[in-house]
Parts: structure tokens; sequence; C-alpha cells
């Protein structure tokens, strides 16, 4: 796979994650808010105020959750990179290894 193509593969799969994560504790936070003023209320119906609070304190908790997603992503795709680096430096070095034993019977054949 080409760099291009794996650097992309993984925004595309990191931005999903991150948005997914976003709705889910954004949801989870707002209803959290929500049920927590139902209760507080005694079953009344919860005001215009409480819906704003619920709203914010979803973005606020899925934002930090999708920041989070982010750090993991990046981190995950340093060790990937990390990874090829290692991979494509050792086939180099097995290749060195090569050329110098091609070199060496070279002039051991003019020697």
């Amino acid at each position: 796979m080409s760099v291009v193509g794996h650097l992309l593969g993984g925004l595309r799969r990191a931005i999903g994650r991150v948005i997914l994560w976003f709705l889910i504790f954004g949801i989870i936070g707002a209803a959290v808010v929500e049920v927590v003023a139902l209760v507080e209320a005694h079953g009344t119906a919860p005001t215009l105020v409480t819906h704003i609070t619920a709203a914010v304190i979803g973005v606020v908790v899925g934002y930090a959750a999708g920041l989070t997603v982010v750090v993991a992503e990046v981190i995950r795709f340093v060790v990937e990179a990390a990874k090829d680096a290692a991979k494509g430096v050792e086939g180099d070095i097995g290749n060195l290894g090569g050329i110098v034993g091609a070199v060496g019977k070279t002039i051991e054949k003019h020697i």
C-alpha cells in the first residue's frame, strides 16, 4: 500500500471514530442531565434552561471524548509509522549486506 493510501485510510478511520464517540458520549451526557433534572423536579417537565444545559453538557462531554480518540489515533499512527520505518530500514540493511557480499566476491575473483 502506498504511503498516501495508508494515510488516507487512517484518516478516514480516525474521523469516523471521532464522530462516533462524540455522538455516543454527547447523547449520554445530555441524557444524564435530563434524567437528573427530571428526578430533582419530582416528575414535572424540565424547563428550557435544563434543555440548554443538557445540550451544552452533551457537546462538552462529546468534545472531550472526541479529543481523547484523536490522541489515541495519533499515538496509533506514530506507532504504525515507526514499525513501517523499522521494516524499511531492516530491508535496506538486508540489501546492503547482499551488496557488500557481491562486492566481496567480485574482489576475490580479481585477486
